[in-house]
Protein backbone atom coordinates (compact mmCIF):
# COMPACT_ATOMS: atom_id res chain seq x y z
CA UNK A 1 0.00 0.00 0.00
CA UNK A 2 1.34 3.51 -1.19
CA UNK A 3 0.71 6.52 1.32
CA UNK A 4 -1.30 8.06 -1.86
CA UNK A 5 -3.38 4.90 -2.73
CA UNK A 6 -7.35 5.93 -2.58
CA UNK A 7 -8.98 4.47 0.42
CA UNK A 8 -12.37 3.53 1.35
CA UNK A 9 -13.89 2.11 4.47
CA UNK A 10 -13.96 -0.94 5.87
CA UNK A 11 -17.06 -0.51 8.14
CA UNK A 12 -15.06 -1.57 11.30
CA UNK A 13 -15.15 2.10 12.61
CA UNK A 14 -12.56 2.04 15.05
CA UNK A 15 -10.04 0.31 12.32
CA UNK A 16 -11.12 2.81 9.88
CA UNK A 17 -9.95 5.96 12.56
CA UNK A 18 -6.75 4.42 12.60
CA UNK A 19 -5.40 3.71 9.42
CA UNK A 20 -8.39 4.93 7.22
CA UNK A 21 -9.66 2.32 6.25
CA UNK A 22 -8.79 -0.42 3.06
CA UNK A 23 -7.05 0.34 -0.35
CA UNK A 24 -9.83 0.36 -2.92
CA UNK A 25 -9.06 -2.49 -5.17
CA UNK A 26 -7.05 -4.24 -2.80
CA UNK A 27 -7.06 -7.88 -2.39
CA UNK A 28 -7.48 -8.81 1.92
CA UNK A 29 -7.63 -11.96 4.10
CA UNK A 30 -9.87 -11.72 7.09
CA UNK A 31 -7.86 -14.33 9.13
CA UNK A 32 -8.82 -15.87 12.47
CA UNK A 33 -9.99 -18.92 14.62
CA UNK A 34 -13.68 -20.61 13.94
CA UNK A 35 -16.24 -18.33 14.96
CA UNK A 36 -18.41 -15.05 13.85
CA UNK A 37 -16.03 -12.32 14.04
CA UNK A 38 -14.84 -13.05 10.84
CA UNK A 39 -17.81 -13.62 8.80
CA UNK A 40 -19.10 -10.17 10.59
CA UNK A 41 -16.20 -8.52 9.75
CA UNK A 42 -17.13 -9.24 6.12
CA UNK A 43 -20.84 -8.03 6.69
CA UNK A 44 -19.38 -4.82 8.07
CA UNK A 45 -17.39 -4.58 4.89
CA UNK A 46 -20.45 -4.94 2.55
CA UNK A 47 -22.83 -2.63 4.58
CA UNK A 48 -20.52 0.66 5.12
CA UNK A 49 -20.42 -0.09 0.80
CA UNK A 50 -24.10 -0.84 0.14
CA UNK A 51 -24.23 2.72 2.40
CA UNK A 52 -22.32 4.40 -0.43
CA UNK A 53 -24.68 2.88 -2.97
CA UNK A 54 -21.82 0.43 -4.41
CA UNK A 55 -22.50 -2.44 -5.76
CA UNK A 56 -21.74 -5.00 -3.71
CA UNK A 57 -21.62 -8.74 -4.19
CA UNK A 58 -21.64 -11.52 -1.26
CA UNK A 59 -20.38 -15.09 -2.04
CA UNK A 60 -21.41 -17.54 0.60
CA UNK A 61 -22.35 -20.77 1.66
CA UNK A 62 -25.61 -19.82 3.49
CA UNK A 63 -29.02 -19.69 1.26
CA UNK A 64 -29.22 -15.92 0.99
CA UNK A 65 -32.80 -15.25 3.95
CA UNK A 66 -30.56 -16.81 5.78
CA UNK A 67 -27.22 -14.58 5.93
CA UNK A 68 -29.85 -11.40 5.56
CA UNK A 69 -31.22 -12.86 9.24
CA UNK A 70 -27.68 -13.24 10.30
CA UNK A 71 -26.74 -9.93 8.91
CA UNK A 72 -29.43 -7.90 10.43
CA UNK A 73 -28.87 -9.81 13.91
CA UNK A 74 -25.63 -8.34 14.30
CA UNK A 75 -27.11 -5.13 13.34
CA UNK A 76 -26.29 -4.92 9.66
CA UNK A 77 -30.10 -4.85 7.29
CA UNK A 78 -29.07 -5.69 3.97
CA UNK A 79 -32.62 -7.01 2.79
CA UNK A 80 -33.18 -3.48 1.42
CA UNK A 81 -29.77 -3.74 -0.50
CA UNK A 82 -30.81 -7.17 -1.68
CA UNK A 83 -34.10 -6.28 -2.84
CA UNK A 84 -33.12 -2.92 -4.87
CA UNK A 85 -29.90 -5.25 -6.62
CA UNK A 86 -26.98 -2.95 -4.72
CA UNK A 87 -26.04 -5.68 -2.87
CA UNK A 88 -26.17 -9.34 -4.81
CA UNK A 89 -25.56 -12.48 -2.99
CA UNK A 90 -24.67 -16.01 -4.77
CA UNK A 91 -24.16 -19.22 -2.81
CA UNK A 92 -21.88 -22.22 -3.05
CA UNK A 93 -23.78 -25.37 -3.84
CA UNK A 94 -23.76 -28.08 -1.54
CA UNK A 95 -20.45 -30.02 -3.21
CA UNK A 96 -18.45 -27.24 -4.28
CA UNK A 97 -15.90 -27.56 -2.43
CA UNK A 98 -15.80 -31.43 -2.92
CA UNK A 99 -15.98 -30.37 -6.90
CA UNK A 100 -13.59 -28.11 -6.72
CA UNK A 101 -10.86 -29.97 -4.53
CA UNK A 102 -10.92 -32.90 -7.42
CA UNK A 103 -11.05 -30.47 -10.24
CA UNK A 104 -8.38 -30.18 -12.79
CA UNK A 105 -8.80 -27.38 -14.55
CA UNK A 106 -9.63 -25.32 -11.07
CA UNK A 107 -8.96 -22.36 -13.67
CA UNK A 108 -12.52 -23.24 -14.79
CA UNK A 109 -14.04 -22.42 -11.39
CA UNK A 110 -12.45 -18.90 -11.21
CA UNK A 111 -13.83 -18.18 -14.60
CA UNK A 112 -17.11 -19.32 -14.12
CA UNK A 113 -16.78 -16.75 -10.66
CA UNK A 114 -16.31 -14.21 -13.01
CA UNK A 115 -19.16 -14.29 -14.83
CA UNK A 116 -21.13 -14.09 -11.83
CA UNK A 117 -19.21 -11.02 -10.12
CA UNK A 118 -19.11 -9.24 -13.31
CA UNK A 119 -16.88 -5.78 -14.70
CA UNK A 120 -19.59 -3.44 -12.44
CA UNK A 121 -19.15 -4.94 -8.88
CA UNK A 122 -16.92 -2.39 -6.42
CA UNK A 123 -17.11 -4.72 -2.97
CA UNK A 124 -16.30 -8.48 -2.40
CA UNK A 125 -17.08 -11.01 0.60
CA UNK A 126 -15.90 -14.07 0.03
CA UNK A 127 -16.94 -16.31 3.46
CA UNK A 128 -15.95 -18.77 3.83
CA UNK A 129 -12.65 -18.62 1.99
CA UNK A 130 -11.81 -22.23 2.75
CA UNK A 131 -14.47 -22.99 -0.40
CA UNK A 132 -11.65 -21.29 -2.88
CA UNK A 133 -8.44 -22.10 -0.34
CA UNK A 134 -9.04 -25.24 0.63
CA UNK A 135 -5.97 -27.58 1.32
CA UNK A 136 -3.71 -25.11 3.95
CA UNK A 137 -0.73 -25.68 1.41
CA UNK A 138 -0.77 -24.03 -1.37
CA UNK A 139 -3.02 -25.23 -4.19
CA UNK A 140 -3.25 -24.51 -8.18
CA UNK A 141 -7.31 -23.64 -6.83
CA UNK A 142 -6.16 -21.10 -4.58
CA UNK A 143 -3.15 -19.50 -6.73
CA UNK A 144 -5.82 -19.00 -9.61
CA UNK A 145 -8.41 -17.44 -6.71
CA UNK A 146 -6.06 -15.23 -5.67
CA UNK A 147 -4.58 -13.63 -8.62
CA UNK A 148 -8.22 -13.08 -9.68
CA UNK A 149 -8.82 -11.10 -6.51
CA UNK A 150 -5.64 -9.17 -7.24
CA UNK A 151 -6.46 -8.68 -10.62
CA UNK A 152 -9.78 -7.47 -10.55
CA UNK A 153 -11.00 -3.61 -9.91
CA UNK A 154 -13.36 -4.81 -7.16
CA UNK A 155 -12.06 -4.52 -3.52
CA UNK A 156 -11.93 -8.16 -2.19
CA UNK A 157 -12.33 -9.47 1.72
CA UNK A 158 -11.48 -13.48 1.80
CA UNK A 159 -12.43 -14.99 5.37
CA UNK A 160 -10.02 -17.58 6.22
CA UNK A 161 -10.31 -19.89 9.81
CA UNK A 162 -6.72 -21.21 11.78
CA UNK A 163 -6.77 -23.30 14.62
CA UNK A 164 -8.36 -21.99 17.15
CA UNK A 165 -5.63 -20.88 19.49
CA UNK A 166 -3.48 -19.49 16.66
CA UNK A 167 -1.89 -15.97 16.52
CA UNK A 168 -1.10 -15.78 12.99
CA UNK A 169 -1.45 -17.96 9.37
CA UNK A 170 0.29 -21.57 9.71
CA UNK A 171 3.76 -22.17 7.93
CA UNK A 172 1.55 -23.95 5.32
CA UNK A 173 -0.62 -21.14 4.63
CA UNK A 174 2.32 -18.28 4.17
CA UNK A 175 1.94 -18.12 0.12
CA UNK A 176 -0.89 -16.40 1.13
CA UNK A 177 0.61 -13.33 2.75
CA UNK A 178 2.32 -12.84 -0.57
CA UNK A 179 -0.63 -12.71 -2.87
CA UNK A 180 -2.83 -10.18 -0.75
CA UNK A 181 -2.88 -6.83 -0.22
CA UNK A 182 -2.79 -7.15 3.52
CA UNK A 183 -4.63 -9.32 6.18
CA UNK A 184 -6.59 -8.15 9.03
CA UNK A 185 -6.06 -11.06 11.99
CA UNK A 186 -8.98 -11.35 14.73
CA UNK A 187 -7.60 -12.52 17.60
CA UNK A 188 -9.77 -13.97 20.26
CA UNK A 189 -8.40 -12.70 23.96
CA UNK A 190 -8.75 -14.52 27.62
CA UNK A 191 -11.26 -11.32 28.78
CA UNK A 192 -13.53 -12.24 25.92
CA UNK A 193 -12.81 -9.14 23.44
CA UNK A 194 -10.99 -9.45 20.19
CA UNK A 195 -7.51 -8.00 19.03
CA UNK A 196 -7.26 -6.95 15.75
CA UNK A 197 -4.12 -6.45 13.95
CA UNK A 198 -3.56 -4.93 10.37
CA UNK A 199 -0.91 -6.36 8.82
CA UNK A 200 0.49 -4.87 4.91
CA UNK A 201 1.67 -7.49 2.67
CA UNK A 202 4.38 -4.80 1.48
CA UNK A 203 5.70 -2.65 4.41
CA UNK A 204 4.95 1.26 3.75
CA UNK A 205 8.46 3.19 6.01
CA UNK A 206 7.70 4.90 8.90
CA UNK A 207 3.94 2.95 9.51
CA UNK A 208 3.99 -0.67 12.29
CA UNK A 209 1.18 -2.77 12.15
CA UNK A 210 -1.53 -1.14 13.12
CA UNK A 211 -3.50 -3.27 16.39
CA UNK A 212 -6.88 -2.33 18.26
CA UNK A 213 -9.36 -4.10 20.59
CA UNK A 214 -12.75 -4.91 19.23
CA UNK A 215 -16.26 -6.23 20.93
CA UNK A 216 -18.34 -8.11 19.32
CA UNK A 217 -21.81 -7.04 20.21
CA UNK A 218 -25.31 -8.49 18.67
CA UNK A 219 -26.88 -5.25 17.17
CA UNK A 220 -23.33 -3.55 16.23
CA UNK A 221 -21.11 -5.96 15.03
CA UNK A 222 -17.42 -5.31 15.76
CA UNK A 223 -17.11 -2.03 17.83
CA UNK A 224 -14.86 -0.06 20.31
CA UNK A 225 -15.40 -2.37 23.88
CA UNK A 226 -17.66 -0.60 26.22
CA UNK A 227 -16.04 -1.62 29.70
CA UNK A 228 -12.63 0.29 28.65
CA UNK A 229 -10.87 -2.91 29.66
CA UNK A 230 -8.16 -2.63 26.65
CA UNK A 231 -5.93 0.44 27.02
CA UNK A 232 -3.21 -0.75 24.85
CA UNK A 233 -1.01 2.03 24.08
CA UNK A 234 -1.63 1.94 20.48
CA UNK A 235 -5.22 2.56 20.78
CA UNK A 236 -4.98 5.51 23.19
CA UNK A 237 -4.32 8.14 21.10
CA UNK A 238 -2.96 11.32 22.64
CA UNK A 239 -1.01 9.38 25.52
CA UNK A 240 2.74 10.15 25.50
CA UNK A 241 4.31 7.02 25.68
CA UNK A 242 7.84 9.27 27.74
CA UNK A 243 5.51 10.48 30.18
CA UNK A 244 5.39 8.52 33.69
CA UNK A 245 3.62 9.49 36.37
CA UNK A 246 5.92 7.97 39.81
CA UNK A 247 3.59 7.28 43.12
CA UNK A 248 6.73 7.03 45.66
CA UNK A 249 4.75 5.84 48.82
CA UNK A 250 8.08 6.40 50.37
CA UNK A 251 11.23 4.39 51.63
CA UNK A 252 14.56 4.67 51.90
CA UNK A 253 15.14 3.83 47.91
CA UNK A 254 12.85 6.45 46.99
CA UNK A 255 15.39 9.18 46.33
CA UNK A 256 17.50 7.16 43.74
CA UNK A 257 14.48 5.72 42.25
CA UNK A 258 13.17 9.42 41.87
CA UNK A 259 16.29 10.26 40.36
CA UNK A 260 16.63 6.84 37.67
CA UNK A 261 12.78 8.19 37.04
CA UNK A 262 13.29 11.19 35.95
CA UNK A 263 16.37 10.39 33.88
CA UNK A 264 14.59 8.22 31.47
CA UNK A 265 11.07 9.68 31.66
CA UNK A 266 9.62 13.01 32.03
CA UNK A 267 8.46 12.21 35.26
CA UNK A 268 5.95 13.51 37.64
CA UNK A 269 6.03 12.77 41.17
CA UNK A 270 3.82 12.38 43.84
CA UNK A 271 3.76 11.05 47.35
CA UNK A 272 0.34 10.25 48.14
CA UNK A 273 -2.55 8.25 46.34
CA UNK A 274 -5.02 11.57 46.40
CA UNK A 275 -2.02 13.90 44.76
CA UNK A 276 -1.95 10.78 41.97
CA UNK A 277 -5.77 10.50 41.45
CA UNK A 278 -5.82 14.32 41.07
CA UNK A 279 -2.95 14.48 38.52
CA UNK A 280 -4.56 11.44 36.72
CA UNK A 281 -8.01 12.95 36.47
CA UNK A 282 -6.31 16.75 35.14
CA UNK A 283 -3.56 15.25 32.64
CA UNK A 284 -4.57 12.39 30.33
CA UNK A 285 -1.26 12.12 28.75
CA UNK A 286 0.49 9.80 31.24
CA UNK A 287 1.69 6.97 28.80
CA UNK A 288 2.79 5.00 32.77
CA UNK A 289 2.40 4.88 36.62
CA UNK A 290 4.76 3.76 38.47
CA UNK A 291 3.92 2.97 41.94
CA UNK A 292 6.45 2.64 44.59
CA UNK A 293 6.00 1.33 47.97
CA UNK A 294 7.54 -0.34 51.06
CA UNK A 295 6.04 -3.46 52.37
CA UNK A 296 4.66 -1.38 54.68
CA UNK A 297 2.41 0.25 52.82
CA UNK A 298 1.18 -2.55 50.07
CA UNK A 299 -2.19 -1.46 51.30
CA UNK A 300 -2.29 1.85 50.12
CA UNK A 301 -0.44 0.72 46.77
CA UNK A 302 -3.47 -1.64 46.49
CA UNK A 303 -6.06 0.98 46.60
CA UNK A 304 -4.38 3.47 44.62
CA UNK A 305 -4.38 1.13 42.03
CA UNK A 306 -7.60 0.39 42.54
CA UNK A 307 -8.91 4.31 42.18
CA UNK A 308 -6.64 4.65 39.47
CA UNK A 309 -7.88 2.43 37.05
CA UNK A 310 -10.66 3.89 35.86
CA UNK A 311 -9.30 7.35 35.31
CA UNK A 312 -6.24 6.62 33.21
CA UNK A 313 -5.11 4.42 30.04
CA UNK A 314 -1.93 4.71 31.21
CA UNK A 315 0.20 0.91 32.05
CA UNK A 316 0.12 0.94 35.52
CA UNK A 317 3.14 -0.87 37.07
CA UNK A 318 3.56 -1.72 41.18
CA UNK A 319 7.26 -1.81 42.17
CA UNK A 320 8.86 -2.24 45.77
CA UNK A 321 12.82 -3.06 47.13
CA UNK A 322 10.66 -4.99 49.79
CA UNK A 323 9.75 -8.92 49.25
CA UNK A 324 6.11 -8.66 49.17
CA UNK A 325 3.72 -11.79 49.38
CA UNK A 326 2.30 -13.30 47.01
CA UNK A 327 -1.33 -12.19 48.04
CA UNK A 328 -0.15 -8.81 47.43
CA UNK A 329 0.97 -9.21 44.40
CA UNK A 330 -2.37 -11.18 43.04
CA UNK A 331 -4.46 -8.02 44.82
CA UNK A 332 -2.12 -5.67 43.01
CA UNK A 333 -2.74 -7.05 39.65
CA UNK A 334 -6.35 -7.47 40.00
CA UNK A 335 -6.66 -4.05 41.26
CA UNK A 336 -5.33 -3.08 37.49
CA UNK A 337 -1.72 -2.85 37.53
CA UNK A 338 0.05 -4.71 34.38
CA UNK A 339 3.11 -5.66 35.74
CA UNK A 340 4.73 -6.12 39.61
CA UNK A 341 7.80 -6.16 40.42
CA UNK A 342 9.47 -6.57 44.07
CA UNK A 343 12.28 -7.31 46.24
CA UNK A 344 15.94 -6.00 45.28
CA UNK A 345 15.00 -3.71 42.32
CA UNK A 346 17.14 -3.25 38.90
CA UNK A 347 16.66 -0.45 37.26
CA UNK A 348 17.52 -1.97 33.59
CA UNK A 349 14.96 -4.43 34.28
CA UNK A 350 12.20 -1.94 36.04
CA UNK A 351 12.82 0.46 33.11
CA UNK A 352 12.17 -2.64 30.13
CA UNK A 353 8.91 -3.65 32.28
CA UNK A 354 7.91 -0.11 32.04
CA UNK A 355 8.44 0.23 28.52
CA UNK A 356 6.80 -2.88 27.87
CA UNK A 357 3.88 -2.21 29.57
CA UNK A 358 3.23 1.21 28.11
CA UNK A 359 3.50 -0.73 24.70
CA UNK A 360 1.39 -3.67 25.46
CA UNK A 361 -1.21 -1.73 27.11
CA UNK A 362 -3.49 -2.04 30.66
CA UNK A 363 -5.11 -4.85 31.19
CA UNK A 364 -8.55 -5.85 32.21
CA UNK A 365 -9.27 -5.41 36.12
CA UNK A 366 -10.82 -9.16 36.94
CA UNK A 367 -14.30 -9.62 37.98
CA UNK A 368 -15.78 -12.81 39.01
CA UNK A 369 -19.07 -14.08 36.93
CA UNK A 370 -21.29 -11.80 39.55
CA UNK A 371 -19.37 -8.58 37.65
CA UNK A 372 -17.72 -7.89 41.01
CA UNK A 373 -14.21 -7.54 41.68
CA UNK A 374 -12.12 -10.74 41.70
CA UNK A 375 -10.56 -11.27 44.99
CA UNK A 376 -6.83 -12.82 45.84
CA UNK A 377 -8.66 -14.31 49.01
CA UNK A 378 -11.83 -15.48 47.69
CA UNK A 379 -12.56 -19.02 48.89
CA UNK A 380 -10.87 -18.09 52.41
CA UNK A 381 -12.66 -18.01 56.13
CA UNK A 382 -10.47 -15.94 58.58
CA UNK A 383 -11.29 -15.32 61.92
CA UNK A 384 -10.93 -11.72 61.41
CA UNK A 385 -13.07 -10.31 64.69
CA UNK A 386 -10.31 -12.66 67.05
CA UNK A 387 -7.00 -11.65 64.99
CA UNK A 388 -6.74 -15.10 62.86
CA UNK A 389 -7.38 -17.18 65.97
CA UNK A 390 -8.82 -20.50 65.65
CA UNK A 391 -9.76 -23.40 67.49
CA UNK A 392 -7.60 -26.48 66.81
CA UNK A 393 -10.64 -28.00 64.74
CA UNK A 394 -11.30 -25.46 62.83
CA UNK A 395 -7.30 -25.05 61.79
CA UNK A 396 -6.83 -28.50 60.85
CA UNK A 397 -10.07 -28.10 58.64
CA UNK A 398 -8.99 -25.04 56.90
CA UNK A 399 -5.81 -26.80 55.92
CA UNK A 400 -7.72 -29.66 54.07
CA UNK A 401 -10.33 -27.48 52.87
CA UNK A 402 -7.59 -25.54 51.37
CA UNK A 403 -5.17 -28.10 50.14
CA UNK A 404 -8.13 -29.31 48.05
CA UNK A 405 -8.14 -25.76 46.04
CA UNK A 406 -5.63 -25.39 43.31
CA UNK A 407 -5.78 -21.38 44.21
CA UNK A 408 -5.49 -22.11 48.19
CA UNK A 409 -3.02 -25.19 48.18
CA UNK A 410 0.39 -23.62 48.49
CA UNK A 411 0.67 -21.62 52.53
CA UNK A 412 3.36 -22.22 54.87
CA UNK A 413 2.49 -23.88 58.62
CA UNK A 414 5.06 -22.48 61.41
CA UNK A 415 5.15 -24.38 64.52
CA UNK A 416 6.40 -22.22 67.33
CA UNK A 417 7.37 -22.95 70.60
CA UNK A 418 8.53 -20.70 73.51
CA UNK A 419 10.03 -21.39 76.74
CA UNK A 420 9.79 -17.60 77.68
CA UNK A 421 5.96 -17.23 76.99
CA UNK A 422 2.47 -18.97 77.87
CA UNK A 423 0.86 -20.82 75.30
CA UNK A 424 -2.35 -17.62 75.64
CA UNK A 425 0.59 -15.05 75.46
CA UNK A 426 2.51 -16.66 72.06
CA UNK A 427 -1.01 -16.98 70.40
CA UNK A 428 -2.23 -13.72 71.28
CA UNK A 429 1.67 -12.13 70.10
CA UNK A 430 1.14 -14.57 66.65
CA UNK A 431 -1.76 -13.23 66.14
CA UNK A 432 -0.45 -9.23 66.42
CA UNK A 433 2.01 -10.51 63.37
CA UNK A 434 -0.11 -12.15 61.32
CA UNK A 435 -2.84 -10.86 58.56
CA UNK A 436 -6.34 -12.21 59.02
CA UNK A 437 -7.78 -10.26 56.53
CA UNK A 438 -5.65 -12.23 53.74
CA UNK A 439 -6.43 -15.27 55.34
CA UNK A 440 -3.80 -15.69 57.63
CA UNK A 441 -4.58 -18.24 60.63
CA UNK A 442 -3.12 -18.97 64.70
CA UNK A 443 -4.02 -21.76 66.32
CA UNK A 444 -2.42 -21.86 70.43
CA UNK A 445 -2.30 -25.12 72.26
CA UNK A 446 -1.08 -26.04 75.76
CA UNK A 447 2.51 -26.77 74.25
CA UNK A 448 3.34 -24.70 71.03
CA UNK A 449 1.25 -22.56 68.64
CA UNK A 450 0.55 -23.38 64.87
CA UNK A 451 0.31 -20.22 62.04
CA UNK A 452 -0.58 -20.90 58.70
CA UNK A 453 0.44 -18.21 56.27
CA UNK A 454 -1.59 -18.30 52.99
CA UNK A 455 0.17 -17.99 49.91
CA UNK A 456 3.40 -17.78 52.03
CA UNK A 457 6.35 -19.50 50.50
CA UNK A 458 9.72 -20.83 52.48
CA UNK A 459 12.23 -19.03 50.26
CA UNK A 460 10.01 -15.43 50.90
CA UNK A 461 10.17 -16.07 54.62
CA UNK A 462 13.37 -14.31 55.76
CA UNK A 463 12.46 -11.22 56.09
CA UNK A 464 9.05 -12.10 58.24
CA UNK A 465 11.00 -14.57 60.45
CA UNK A 466 13.34 -11.98 61.29
CA UNK A 467 10.89 -9.22 62.14
CA UNK A 468 8.83 -12.43 63.91
CA UNK A 469 11.73 -13.47 66.17
CA UNK A 470 12.37 -9.60 66.96
CA UNK A 471 8.89 -8.84 68.09
CA UNK A 472 8.00 -11.94 70.28
CA UNK A 473 11.41 -11.49 71.74
CA UNK A 474 10.55 -7.66 72.60
CA UNK A 475 7.15 -8.90 73.78
CA UNK A 476 8.68 -11.67 76.52
CA UNK A 477 11.21 -9.16 77.61
CA UNK A 478 13.87 -11.49 76.82
CA UNK A 479 17.61 -10.23 75.14
CA UNK A 480 17.75 -13.52 73.13
CA UNK A 481 15.51 -15.27 70.73
CA UNK A 482 17.29 -18.52 71.42
CA UNK A 483 14.31 -19.01 73.73
CA UNK A 484 12.01 -19.18 70.93
CA UNK A 485 11.89 -22.10 68.46
CA UNK A 486 10.20 -21.86 64.45
CA UNK A 487 9.99 -24.29 62.52
CA UNK A 488 8.77 -23.55 58.79
CA UNK A 489 6.58 -26.36 56.82
CA UNK A 490 5.63 -26.07 53.52
CA UNK A 491 2.41 -27.48 52.17
CA UNK A 492 1.73 -29.38 49.45
CA UNK A 493 5.79 -30.27 49.79
CA UNK A 494 5.32 -31.17 53.50
CA UNK A 495 1.46 -31.70 54.40
CA UNK A 496 2.16 -34.93 55.98
CA UNK A 497 4.52 -32.94 58.53
CA UNK A 498 1.92 -30.31 58.99
CA UNK A 499 -1.22 -32.98 59.99
CA UNK A 500 1.66 -35.08 61.93
CA UNK A 501 2.69 -31.64 63.75
CA UNK A 502 -1.29 -30.66 64.90
CA UNK A 503 -1.96 -34.59 65.74
CA UNK A 504 1.25 -34.49 68.44
CA UNK A 505 0.45 -30.71 69.71
CA UNK A 506 -1.68 -31.82 72.30
CA UNK A 507 -4.73 -30.60 73.79
CA UNK A 508 -7.93 -29.87 72.20
CA UNK A 509 -7.16 -26.05 72.21
CA UNK A 510 -11.08 -25.75 72.44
Amino acid sequence: MTPDSTMIPSGIAPLDDRVGGLQAGGNYLVVGAPGPEKMVAALQFLHAGVALGELSLLVTNSDAEGILGVAKAWGFDLHDAWLNGTLRIIGFKDDFELRAIRSIAPEEVVEELDLLVGPDVERIAIDPGAMLLTGGARSLLGSTYLHWARDHEATVVTTFSVDGGATSLPSSADWLVHATTGRLLLEKRSDGLCQATLSRSVPVPGQREETISLELKAGEGLVVPDSYPSRRGIDRGHIDEDRLLLVSLGDSHASDLEAWASRVFETDVVSEPFEAIAKAQSDARYGGVLIHSPRQRVRDAIQACMALRPLTRAAIVFASDDAVRSTDRIQILEAGADDCLSGGLDFRELGLRIKQSIATGAKPVLVDGSGDRASATAGLTPAESDGGRVPRAVFIEEINRRAASPDLAFFCVLDVTSAAMSANELEEALADQVRAEEGDIVYGGPERCAVLLQGAREGQLEGFLRRLRSQLAHRAGINSESDLAIEVLSHPKESGEILALLGASGGDGE
